[in-house]
Protein backbone atom coordinates (compact mmCIF):
# COMPACT_ATOMS: atom_id res chain seq x y z
CA UNK A 1 0.00 0.00 0.00
CA UNK A 2 1.07 3.57 -0.50
CA UNK A 3 1.55 5.49 2.72
CA UNK A 4 -1.83 7.24 2.90
CA UNK A 5 -3.80 4.26 1.66
CA UNK A 6 -2.30 1.95 4.25
CA UNK A 7 -3.46 4.14 7.11
CA UNK A 8 -6.88 4.63 5.61
CA UNK A 9 -7.43 0.89 5.16
CA UNK A 10 -5.82 -0.39 8.38
CA UNK A 11 -6.26 2.32 11.02
CA UNK A 12 -6.94 -0.18 13.78
CA UNK A 13 -3.36 -1.44 13.59
CA UNK A 14 -1.78 1.97 14.08
CA UNK A 15 -0.48 2.56 17.60
CA UNK A 16 -1.25 -1.01 18.69
CA UNK A 17 1.24 -3.71 19.58
CA UNK A 18 1.41 -4.64 15.90
CA UNK A 19 3.39 -1.72 14.45
CA UNK A 20 3.47 -0.44 10.91
CA UNK A 21 6.96 0.42 9.75
CA UNK A 22 8.47 2.94 7.36
CA UNK A 23 10.51 1.45 4.55
CA UNK A 24 11.27 3.39 1.37
CA UNK A 25 8.13 5.52 1.78
CA UNK A 26 5.95 2.39 1.84
CA UNK A 27 4.08 1.07 4.88
CA UNK A 28 4.22 -2.69 5.39
CA UNK A 29 3.35 -4.86 8.35
CA UNK A 30 6.42 -5.97 10.25
CA UNK A 31 7.23 -9.65 10.00
CA UNK A 32 6.38 -11.84 12.95
CA UNK A 33 9.35 -12.77 15.13
CA UNK A 34 9.88 -15.40 17.79
CA UNK A 35 12.04 -12.98 19.76
CA UNK A 36 10.13 -11.39 22.61
CA UNK A 37 10.99 -7.72 23.07
CA UNK A 38 9.35 -5.65 25.78
CA UNK A 39 9.38 -1.96 26.65
CA UNK A 40 8.68 -2.36 30.37
CA UNK A 41 10.06 1.03 31.33
CA UNK A 42 8.04 3.23 29.02
CA UNK A 43 9.46 6.11 27.01
CA UNK A 44 10.81 9.53 27.91
CA UNK A 45 11.97 12.73 26.29
CA UNK A 46 14.24 15.48 27.51
CA UNK A 47 16.61 18.38 26.96
CA UNK A 48 14.50 20.07 24.27
CA UNK A 49 16.03 22.91 22.25
CA UNK A 50 14.50 24.97 19.45
CA UNK A 51 14.99 22.15 16.95
CA UNK A 52 16.05 19.02 18.82
CA UNK A 53 14.89 16.75 21.62
CA UNK A 54 16.18 13.54 23.22
CA UNK A 55 13.91 10.49 23.07
CA UNK A 56 14.57 7.48 25.30
CA UNK A 57 13.42 3.96 26.05
CA UNK A 58 14.78 0.68 27.37
CA UNK A 59 14.54 -2.78 25.83
CA UNK A 60 13.91 -5.89 27.90
CA UNK A 61 15.15 -8.98 26.09
CA UNK A 62 16.90 -12.26 26.99
CA UNK A 63 20.07 -11.74 24.99
CA UNK A 64 23.45 -10.06 25.15
CA UNK A 65 23.52 -9.39 21.42
CA UNK A 66 23.09 -5.85 20.13
CA UNK A 67 19.56 -4.85 19.20
CA UNK A 68 18.55 -2.55 16.36
CA UNK A 69 15.48 -0.40 16.94
CA UNK A 70 13.61 1.88 14.58
CA UNK A 71 12.30 5.18 15.86
CA UNK A 72 9.58 7.39 14.45
CA UNK A 73 8.41 10.93 15.11
CA UNK A 74 5.10 12.28 13.91
CA UNK A 75 2.86 15.29 14.34
CA UNK A 76 -0.08 12.87 14.42
CA UNK A 77 -0.88 10.52 17.29
CA UNK A 78 -1.66 7.76 14.80
CA UNK A 79 1.71 8.30 13.07
CA UNK A 80 -0.01 8.93 9.75
CA UNK A 81 2.57 11.62 8.97
CA UNK A 82 6.17 10.75 9.83
CA UNK A 83 8.30 13.89 10.21
CA UNK A 84 11.53 12.08 11.08
CA UNK A 85 12.63 8.48 11.50
CA UNK A 86 15.73 6.35 11.75
CA UNK A 87 17.41 3.39 13.37
CA UNK A 88 19.50 3.18 16.50
CA UNK A 89 21.29 0.33 18.24
CA UNK A 90 21.35 -0.66 21.89
CA UNK A 91 24.06 -2.78 23.45
CA UNK A 92 24.68 -4.70 26.64
CA UNK A 93 27.31 -2.12 27.62
CA UNK A 94 24.60 0.57 27.81
CA UNK A 95 22.06 -1.72 29.49
CA UNK A 96 20.04 -1.97 26.26
CA UNK A 97 18.76 1.56 26.69
CA UNK A 98 17.81 3.59 23.62
CA UNK A 99 18.57 7.28 23.35
CA UNK A 100 18.40 9.43 20.22
CA UNK A 101 18.97 13.16 19.77
CA UNK A 102 16.40 13.83 17.07
CA UNK A 103 16.07 16.78 14.71
CA UNK A 104 12.62 18.38 14.50
CA UNK A 105 11.71 20.37 11.35
CA UNK A 106 11.20 24.10 11.93
CA UNK A 107 7.50 24.05 11.04
CA UNK A 108 6.83 21.90 14.13
CA UNK A 109 8.57 24.23 16.56
CA UNK A 110 6.89 24.22 20.00
CA UNK A 111 4.07 22.00 18.71
CA UNK A 112 3.11 18.67 20.21
CA UNK A 113 4.79 15.76 18.47
CA UNK A 114 4.69 12.01 19.07
CA UNK A 115 7.44 9.39 19.10
CA UNK A 116 7.91 5.66 19.50
CA UNK A 117 10.45 2.85 19.07
CA UNK A 118 9.96 -0.38 17.11
CA UNK A 119 11.86 -3.67 17.34
CA UNK A 120 10.65 -6.31 14.89
CA UNK A 121 6.88 -6.18 15.30
CA UNK A 122 7.10 -4.89 18.87
CA UNK A 123 6.19 -1.27 19.46
CA UNK A 124 6.98 0.87 22.49
CA UNK A 125 4.34 3.04 24.14
CA UNK A 126 3.82 6.34 22.38
CA UNK A 127 5.40 9.42 23.93
CA UNK A 128 4.43 13.06 23.51
CA UNK A 129 6.90 15.94 23.58
CA UNK A 130 7.70 19.35 22.06
CA UNK A 131 10.63 21.61 21.31
CA UNK A 132 11.17 25.01 22.93
CA UNK A 133 9.62 28.02 21.18
CA UNK A 134 11.90 30.06 18.95
CA UNK A 135 9.62 33.07 18.99
CA UNK A 136 8.75 34.89 22.18
CA UNK A 137 5.58 33.26 23.59
CA UNK A 138 2.94 35.24 25.48
CA UNK A 139 3.45 32.85 28.37
CA UNK A 140 5.18 29.59 29.17
CA UNK A 141 4.25 27.00 31.79
CA UNK A 142 6.76 24.85 33.58
CA UNK A 143 6.68 22.60 36.61
CA UNK A 144 9.66 21.83 38.78
CA UNK A 145 10.14 19.14 41.39
CA UNK A 146 12.68 17.08 43.30
CA UNK A 147 13.16 14.37 45.92
CA UNK A 148 11.13 11.36 44.81
CA UNK A 149 11.64 8.56 47.30
CA UNK A 150 10.10 5.31 46.04
CA UNK A 151 9.62 3.42 49.34
CA UNK A 152 8.32 6.54 51.14
CA UNK A 153 5.09 6.65 49.18
CA UNK A 154 3.31 6.95 45.86
CA UNK A 155 4.30 9.41 43.14
CA UNK A 156 0.89 11.08 43.07
CA UNK A 157 2.48 14.46 42.34
CA UNK A 158 4.11 13.08 39.19
CA UNK A 159 0.68 12.02 38.02
CA UNK A 160 -0.69 15.51 38.58
CA UNK A 161 2.10 17.07 36.53
CA UNK A 162 1.46 14.57 33.74
CA UNK A 163 -2.29 15.25 33.64
CA UNK A 164 -1.90 19.05 33.64
CA UNK A 165 -2.24 20.04 29.99
CA UNK A 166 -1.03 23.57 30.70
CA UNK A 167 2.48 22.44 31.63
CA UNK A 168 4.94 22.67 28.71
CA UNK A 169 8.13 21.51 30.41
CA UNK A 170 9.25 19.74 33.60
CA UNK A 171 12.45 20.47 35.50
CA UNK A 172 13.75 17.83 37.88
CA UNK A 173 16.22 19.35 40.32
CA UNK A 174 17.66 16.15 41.68
CA UNK A 175 17.19 13.23 44.05
CA UNK A 176 15.33 11.48 41.25
CA UNK A 177 16.13 8.31 43.17
CA UNK A 178 17.59 7.32 46.56
CA UNK A 179 20.45 4.95 47.26
CA UNK A 180 19.43 3.33 50.58
CA UNK A 181 18.74 -0.35 51.22
CA UNK A 182 15.59 -2.10 52.39
CA UNK A 183 15.81 -0.80 55.98
CA UNK A 184 17.23 2.61 55.12
CA UNK A 185 15.83 6.12 55.04
CA UNK A 186 12.04 6.47 54.55
CA UNK A 187 11.38 2.74 54.17
CA UNK A 188 9.05 2.38 57.20
CA UNK A 189 5.90 1.86 55.09
CA UNK A 190 7.51 0.19 52.08
CA UNK A 191 6.17 -3.31 52.75
CA UNK A 192 2.66 -2.08 53.51
CA UNK A 193 2.68 0.02 50.32
CA UNK A 194 4.36 -2.75 48.29
CA UNK A 195 7.15 -0.36 47.39
CA UNK A 196 10.24 -2.24 48.52
CA UNK A 197 13.56 -1.24 47.02
CA UNK A 198 15.47 -3.24 44.41
CA UNK A 199 18.18 -4.25 45.00
CA UNK A 200 17.56 -4.69 48.73
CA UNK A 201 21.07 -3.48 49.59
CA UNK A 202 22.40 0.06 49.44
CA UNK A 203 23.46 0.60 45.84
CA UNK A 204 27.19 0.59 45.07
CA UNK A 205 27.95 -1.27 41.85
CA UNK A 206 26.95 -0.34 38.30
CA UNK A 207 24.40 -3.16 38.31
CA UNK A 208 22.98 -1.82 41.59
CA UNK A 209 22.47 1.67 40.18
CA UNK A 210 20.91 0.25 37.02
CA UNK A 211 18.47 -1.83 39.05
CA UNK A 212 17.46 1.16 41.15
CA UNK A 213 16.83 3.28 38.05
CA UNK A 214 14.78 0.39 36.66
CA UNK A 215 12.70 0.23 39.83
CA UNK A 216 11.80 3.90 39.56
CA UNK A 217 11.11 3.75 35.83
CA UNK A 218 8.63 0.91 36.42
CA UNK A 219 6.43 3.24 38.45
CA UNK A 220 3.29 3.93 36.41
CA UNK A 221 2.95 7.57 37.49
CA UNK A 222 6.55 8.33 36.58
CA UNK A 223 6.07 6.56 33.24
CA UNK A 224 2.98 8.67 32.63
CA UNK A 225 4.94 11.85 33.36
CA UNK A 226 7.83 10.92 31.09
CA UNK A 227 5.56 9.93 28.23
CA UNK A 228 3.58 13.19 28.53
CA UNK A 229 6.18 15.97 28.94
CA UNK A 230 9.80 16.70 28.08
CA UNK A 231 12.04 16.82 31.15
CA UNK A 232 15.24 18.73 31.89
CA UNK A 233 16.96 16.98 34.77
CA UNK A 234 20.05 17.47 36.90
CA UNK A 235 21.42 15.32 39.67
CA UNK A 236 21.75 16.11 43.37
CA UNK A 237 23.36 13.88 46.01
CA UNK A 238 21.16 10.79 46.21
CA UNK A 239 21.78 9.87 42.58
CA UNK A 240 25.23 9.14 44.10
CA UNK A 241 24.80 8.94 47.88
CA UNK A 242 23.79 11.29 50.69
CA UNK A 243 25.60 14.64 51.12
CA UNK A 244 28.13 13.84 48.43
CA UNK A 245 30.92 16.18 47.35
CA UNK A 246 33.60 15.83 44.68
CA UNK A 247 35.71 13.23 46.51
CA UNK A 248 33.38 11.63 49.02
CA UNK A 249 30.05 11.65 50.84
CA UNK A 250 28.49 11.44 54.28
CA UNK A 251 26.93 8.11 53.30
CA UNK A 252 30.07 6.46 51.98
CA UNK A 253 32.58 4.56 54.08
CA UNK A 254 35.92 2.91 53.40
CA UNK A 255 34.45 -0.59 53.52
CA UNK A 256 32.22 0.33 50.56
CA UNK A 257 35.19 0.66 48.24
CA UNK A 258 36.59 3.65 46.37
CA UNK A 259 34.21 6.56 46.18
CA UNK A 260 35.50 7.39 42.68
CA UNK A 261 34.37 3.94 41.51
CA UNK A 262 30.94 4.35 43.07
CA UNK A 263 30.60 7.81 41.54
CA UNK A 264 31.55 6.51 38.09
CA UNK A 265 28.95 3.74 38.39
CA UNK A 266 26.26 6.25 39.37
CA UNK A 267 27.09 8.60 36.50
CA UNK A 268 27.13 5.85 33.88
CA UNK A 269 23.75 4.52 35.01
CA UNK A 270 22.31 8.05 35.15
CA UNK A 271 23.23 8.81 31.55
CA UNK A 272 21.96 5.42 30.42
CA UNK A 273 18.57 5.77 32.09
CA UNK A 274 17.79 9.49 31.85
CA UNK A 275 16.64 11.45 28.75
CA UNK A 276 19.61 13.81 28.98
CA UNK A 277 21.94 15.01 26.23
CA UNK A 278 25.46 13.66 26.65
CA UNK A 279 28.80 15.39 26.16
CA UNK A 280 32.35 14.07 26.23
CA UNK A 281 32.77 15.27 29.81
CA UNK A 282 30.03 13.48 31.74
CA UNK A 283 30.70 15.45 34.93
CA UNK A 284 29.91 18.76 33.24
CA UNK A 285 26.15 18.47 33.49
CA UNK A 286 25.50 22.23 33.49
CA UNK A 287 23.71 23.56 30.41
CA UNK A 288 21.42 26.34 29.18
CA UNK A 289 18.13 26.66 27.31
CA UNK A 290 16.29 29.60 25.76
CA UNK A 291 12.56 30.26 25.37
CA UNK A 292 12.20 33.07 22.85
CA UNK A 293 13.39 36.23 24.58
CA UNK A 294 11.05 35.50 27.50
CA UNK A 295 13.61 33.69 29.64
CA UNK A 296 16.91 31.87 29.63
CA UNK A 297 17.25 28.77 31.79
CA UNK A 298 20.53 27.67 33.34
CA UNK A 299 20.86 24.27 35.00
CA UNK A 300 23.77 24.23 37.44
CA UNK A 301 25.66 21.50 39.27
CA UNK A 302 26.14 22.40 42.93
CA UNK A 303 26.89 18.84 43.92
CA UNK A 304 29.45 16.78 42.11
CA UNK A 305 32.26 18.25 40.05
CA UNK A 306 33.81 21.05 42.13
CA UNK A 307 32.12 20.96 45.55
CA UNK A 308 34.55 20.87 48.46
CA UNK A 309 33.63 18.92 51.59
CA UNK A 310 30.95 20.43 53.79
CA UNK A 311 31.82 21.81 57.21
CA UNK A 312 31.10 19.18 59.86
CA UNK A 313 28.60 20.77 62.25
CA UNK A 314 29.26 18.03 64.81
CA UNK A 315 32.78 19.35 65.41
CA UNK A 316 31.46 22.69 66.67
CA UNK A 317 29.36 21.30 69.50
CA UNK A 318 31.13 21.49 72.86
CA UNK A 319 30.26 20.70 76.46
CA UNK A 320 29.30 24.37 76.82
CA UNK A 321 27.02 24.38 73.77
CA UNK A 322 28.06 25.47 70.28
CA UNK A 323 31.28 27.24 69.25
CA UNK A 324 29.55 30.01 67.32
CA UNK A 325 32.65 32.19 66.82
CA UNK A 326 34.83 29.46 65.30
CA UNK A 327 31.95 28.22 63.17
CA UNK A 328 31.30 31.63 61.63
CA UNK A 329 35.02 32.15 61.01
CA UNK A 330 35.37 28.78 59.26
CA UNK A 331 32.33 29.45 57.08
CA UNK A 332 34.15 32.40 55.52
CA UNK A 333 37.10 30.32 54.36
CA UNK A 334 37.23 29.87 50.59
CA UNK A 335 35.69 26.59 49.51
CA UNK A 336 34.16 25.67 46.17
CA UNK A 337 30.53 24.81 45.59
CA UNK A 338 30.09 25.69 41.91
CA UNK A 339 33.71 26.28 40.96
CA UNK A 340 35.47 28.79 38.69
CA UNK A 341 34.87 26.98 35.39
CA UNK A 342 31.11 26.83 35.91
CA UNK A 343 30.99 30.44 37.14
CA UNK A 344 32.94 31.58 34.06
CA UNK A 345 30.46 29.74 31.83
CA UNK A 346 27.49 31.33 33.58
CA UNK A 347 29.07 34.78 33.47
CA UNK A 348 29.75 34.43 29.75
CA UNK A 349 26.25 33.22 28.88
CA UNK A 350 23.91 35.23 31.09
CA UNK A 351 22.27 37.89 28.96
CA UNK A 352 20.14 40.91 29.83
CA UNK A 353 18.14 40.67 26.60
CA UNK A 354 15.88 38.11 28.32
CA UNK A 355 13.05 39.23 30.58
CA UNK A 356 14.01 36.60 33.11
CA UNK A 357 17.07 34.55 34.00
CA UNK A 358 15.99 31.32 35.67
CA UNK A 359 18.55 29.21 37.51
CA UNK A 360 17.71 25.56 38.20
CA UNK A 361 19.94 24.14 40.93
CA UNK A 362 19.89 21.85 43.92
CA UNK A 363 20.34 23.44 47.34
CA UNK A 364 18.78 26.33 49.27
CA UNK A 365 20.48 29.64 48.49
CA UNK A 366 18.67 32.11 50.76
CA UNK A 367 20.39 32.64 54.15
CA UNK A 368 18.29 30.67 56.65
CA UNK A 369 18.42 30.27 60.43
CA UNK A 370 16.48 27.98 62.75
CA UNK A 371 13.57 29.56 64.62
CA UNK A 372 13.60 29.86 68.39
CA UNK A 373 10.57 27.59 68.76
CA UNK A 374 12.79 24.57 68.08
CA UNK A 375 14.91 25.19 71.18
CA UNK A 376 11.80 25.10 73.36
CA UNK A 377 10.33 21.81 72.17
CA UNK A 378 9.91 18.75 74.37
CA UNK A 379 12.58 16.48 72.90
CA UNK A 380 11.33 13.20 74.37
CA UNK A 381 9.28 12.23 71.33
CA UNK A 382 11.86 13.43 68.79
CA UNK A 383 14.78 11.47 67.29
CA UNK A 384 17.92 11.71 69.43
CA UNK A 385 20.18 12.70 66.53
CA UNK A 386 18.42 16.07 66.17
CA UNK A 387 18.37 17.02 69.87
CA UNK A 388 21.60 19.02 69.79
CA UNK A 389 20.57 20.79 66.57
CA UNK A 390 17.36 22.01 68.16
CA UNK A 391 19.54 24.03 70.54
CA UNK A 392 20.60 26.17 67.56
CA UNK A 393 17.08 27.59 67.34
CA UNK A 394 17.19 31.34 67.93
CA UNK A 395 21.01 31.61 67.73
CA UNK A 396 20.75 33.28 64.31
CA UNK A 397 23.43 31.17 62.66
CA UNK A 398 23.25 29.19 59.39
CA UNK A 399 22.50 25.56 60.19
CA UNK A 400 22.71 23.72 56.85
CA UNK A 401 26.31 23.52 55.72
CA UNK A 402 25.28 21.38 52.72
CA UNK A 403 23.41 24.38 51.26
CA UNK A 404 24.77 27.72 49.97
CA UNK A 405 24.85 28.84 53.63
CA UNK A 406 27.88 26.57 53.96
CA UNK A 407 29.60 28.32 51.04
CA UNK A 408 28.83 32.04 51.48
CA UNK A 409 31.74 33.22 49.32
CA UNK A 410 30.43 31.19 46.40
CA UNK A 411 26.99 32.73 46.94
CA UNK A 412 28.52 36.21 46.73
CA UNK A 413 30.16 35.28 43.40
CA UNK A 414 26.85 34.02 42.04
CA UNK A 415 25.02 37.16 43.14
CA UNK A 416 27.61 39.31 41.39
CA UNK A 417 26.98 37.47 38.11
CA UNK A 418 23.21 37.64 38.55
CA UNK A 419 23.38 41.41 38.88
CA UNK A 420 23.87 41.54 35.08
CA UNK A 421 20.42 40.07 34.48
CA UNK A 422 17.08 41.88 34.19
CA UNK A 423 15.29 39.76 36.77
CA UNK A 424 16.34 36.50 38.42
CA UNK A 425 14.46 33.46 39.65
CA UNK A 426 16.35 30.72 41.52
CA UNK A 427 14.66 27.31 41.51
CA UNK A 428 15.73 24.94 44.28
CA UNK A 429 15.19 21.34 45.33
CA UNK A 430 16.73 19.22 48.11
CA UNK A 431 15.04 20.43 51.31
CA UNK A 432 11.72 18.54 50.90
CA UNK A 433 9.90 21.69 52.11
CA UNK A 434 8.44 24.67 50.22
CA UNK A 435 10.18 28.06 50.39
CA UNK A 436 9.72 31.48 48.81
CA UNK A 437 12.35 34.11 49.61
CA UNK A 438 13.58 37.46 48.33
CA UNK A 439 17.30 37.59 47.57
CA UNK A 440 19.57 40.55 48.39
CA UNK A 441 23.32 40.94 48.10
CA UNK A 442 25.60 42.23 50.85
CA UNK A 443 24.82 45.82 49.83
CA UNK A 444 21.11 45.11 50.29
CA UNK A 445 20.45 45.33 46.54
CA UNK A 446 17.53 43.17 45.41
CA UNK A 447 18.66 40.39 43.03
CA UNK A 448 15.66 38.13 42.59
CA UNK A 449 13.44 35.51 44.18
CA UNK A 450 14.16 31.95 45.27
CA UNK A 451 11.42 29.34 44.94
CA UNK A 452 12.07 25.94 46.49
CA UNK A 453 9.88 22.97 45.66
CA UNK A 454 8.42 20.49 48.14
CA UNK A 455 9.37 16.85 47.74
CA UNK A 456 7.49 14.46 45.53
CA UNK A 457 7.41 11.90 48.35
CA UNK A 458 10.46 12.28 50.63
CA UNK A 459 9.80 13.05 54.31
CA UNK A 460 9.59 16.71 55.32
CA UNK A 461 9.04 18.63 58.55
CA UNK A 462 5.67 17.10 59.37
CA UNK A 463 7.10 13.58 59.31
CA UNK A 464 9.36 14.50 62.23
CA UNK A 465 7.43 17.18 64.14
CA UNK A 466 3.82 16.27 63.41
CA UNK A 467 1.06 18.62 64.55
CA UNK A 468 3.37 21.52 65.45
CA UNK A 469 4.64 21.86 61.88
CA UNK A 470 2.44 24.90 61.15
CA UNK A 471 3.84 26.65 64.22
CA UNK A 472 7.37 25.88 63.09
CA UNK A 473 6.58 27.23 59.62
CA UNK A 474 5.23 30.47 61.06
CA UNK A 475 8.28 30.89 63.27
CA UNK A 476 10.62 30.28 60.33
CA UNK A 477 9.01 33.25 58.53
CA UNK A 478 9.32 35.42 61.64
CA UNK A 479 12.98 34.47 62.13
CA UNK A 480 14.09 35.00 58.53
CA UNK A 481 13.29 38.49 57.26
CA UNK A 482 13.53 37.66 53.54
CA UNK A 483 11.44 34.48 53.80
CA UNK A 484 7.87 35.11 52.66
CA UNK A 485 6.43 31.59 52.70
CA UNK A 486 7.33 28.10 53.81
CA UNK A 487 5.40 24.85 54.11
CA UNK A 488 6.83 21.77 55.79
CA UNK A 489 3.72 19.59 55.41
CA UNK A 490 2.87 19.25 51.74
CA UNK A 491 4.36 16.93 49.15
CA UNK A 492 4.02 18.06 45.55
CA UNK A 493 5.60 20.42 43.05
CA UNK A 494 5.64 24.03 41.88
CA UNK A 495 3.98 25.33 38.73
CA UNK A 496 5.18 28.57 37.13
CA UNK A 497 3.30 30.51 34.47
CA UNK A 498 5.90 32.87 33.06
CA UNK A 499 4.84 36.17 31.47
CA UNK A 500 7.11 39.02 30.41
CA UNK A 501 5.93 41.22 33.30
CA UNK A 502 5.32 38.66 36.05
CA UNK A 503 5.39 35.01 37.04
CA UNK A 504 2.36 33.30 38.57
CA UNK A 505 3.64 30.81 41.13
CA UNK A 506 1.55 27.96 42.48
CA UNK A 507 2.59 25.40 45.09
CA UNK A 508 0.63 22.25 44.27
CA UNK A 509 0.26 19.60 46.99
CA UNK A 510 -1.28 16.14 47.12
CA UNK A 511 -3.23 15.31 50.28
CA UNK A 512 -1.40 12.02 50.82
CA UNK A 513 1.39 9.88 49.40
CA UNK A 514 0.34 6.80 51.37
CA UNK A 515 -2.63 6.04 49.13
CA UNK A 516 -3.53 6.34 45.47
CA UNK A 517 -6.76 7.99 46.62
CA UNK A 518 -5.80 11.62 47.14
CA UNK A 519 -6.93 15.20 46.61
CA UNK A 520 -5.07 18.18 45.14
CA UNK A 521 -4.45 21.29 47.24
CA UNK A 522 -3.38 24.27 45.11
CA UNK A 523 -4.43 27.41 47.00
CA UNK A 524 -0.89 28.67 47.83
CA UNK A 525 -0.29 31.13 44.99
CA UNK A 526 2.00 34.13 44.58
CA UNK A 527 2.70 36.72 41.91
CA UNK A 528 6.34 37.61 41.30
CA UNK A 529 6.61 40.92 39.47
CA UNK A 530 9.52 41.65 37.18
CA UNK A 531 12.57 42.78 39.19
CA UNK A 532 10.54 43.44 42.35
CA UNK A 533 10.56 41.70 45.74
CA UNK A 534 7.61 39.60 46.76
Amino acid sequence: FKQKTAYEIMPSLVGSEMCIRDRFNIRVLAQESDEKVLFNYGVASGDPTHDRVIIWSKITKDTNKKINADWQVSDKKDFSNIINSGTTTSYAHNDFTLKVDIKIPAQYNAKEIYYRFIVNNNCSPTGKTKTLPTLNPDKFNLAFCSCSNYPAGFFNAYREIALNNDIDLVLHLGDYLYEYGEEGYATEDSVKLNRQVDPINEILSLEDYRKRHALYKKDHDLQLLHSSKPMIAVWDDHEFTNDSWKNGAENHSYDEGYFATRKANAIKAYYEWMPIRETDSKLKIWRKFEIGSLFQLFMLDTRSIYRDKQLDMESYFTEDGFNKIKYKRDLLKNRNLVGKEQFDWLDKNINSKFNWSIIGQQVLISPTVLPEILSKLDKKSLPKYIHKYLKLGGLEIPFNTDSWDGYPNERDKLFEILSKSQSNIILTGDTHNSWLSNLFNNNNNFLGVEIATPSISSPNTIDTFGSITDDIDNDFVKSNKNLKYTNGSGKGFVQLTIHSSHIDTKFVYVSTIKSKDYKVIDNSTFTINHNKPV
